[in-house]
């Protein structure tokens, strides 16, 4: 009887190690793999810093998951166990659970995402980051969607 209930906590404790299940849009970040993955990648990156026994983490992982489906191709979202990787953690200032931030131009500062813990909010944000990227990549300040500038007519494809 001991033994069953022995195994039976470790199996509970083994399996609440990570959110997400290793077939999830959500990338598993680790300590061994952040820099090479995030950090040094040319991609825009949403991170969540999270806890596994953290109740508002179990309650947020539906909406991350859905918000991570719908970025699949676009920006890289991934998640870390913070109190796993604690390192990580200190490393990015976080102080609580979860924590989400977004590794877009400057990876070194990522910005602290403080909307709304839906998919939407989450898409929404990383969109944005992605575009503001793209943009100082091309060499503009932001992302103005008008079309009414004067461009050179030979421009146009017909």
């Amino acid at each position: 009887m001991t033994l069953i209930y022995i195994l039976g906590v470790v199996a509970l404790s083994v399996g609440s190690l990570a959110l997400y299940d290793s077939g999830s849009d959500v990338v598993d970040l680790t300590e061994s793999n952040f820099d090479r993955l995030v950090t040094q990648s040319d991609q825009v990156w949403v991170v969540e810093f999270y806890a596994p026994w953290c109740g508002h983490c179990q309650q947020f992982v539906g909406e991350y998951s859905k918000a991570a489906k719908a970025l699949k191709g676009v920006v890289k979202v991934g998640a870390v166990n913070a109190d796993e990787h604690k390192s990580l953690g200190g490393r990015f200032g976080v102080r609580g659970f979860p924590t989400v931030k977004i590794f877009g131009a400057n990876k070194n500062k990522p910005e602290d995402y403080n909307g709304g813990r839906t998919a939407q909010g989450l898409v929404d944000a990383a969109i944005s980051a992605a575009k503001s990227k793209v943009y100082a990549q091309l060499g503009g300040k932001s992302g103005g969607g008008s079309s009414s500038s004067k461009g050179d007519p030979k421009d146009v494809v017909e």
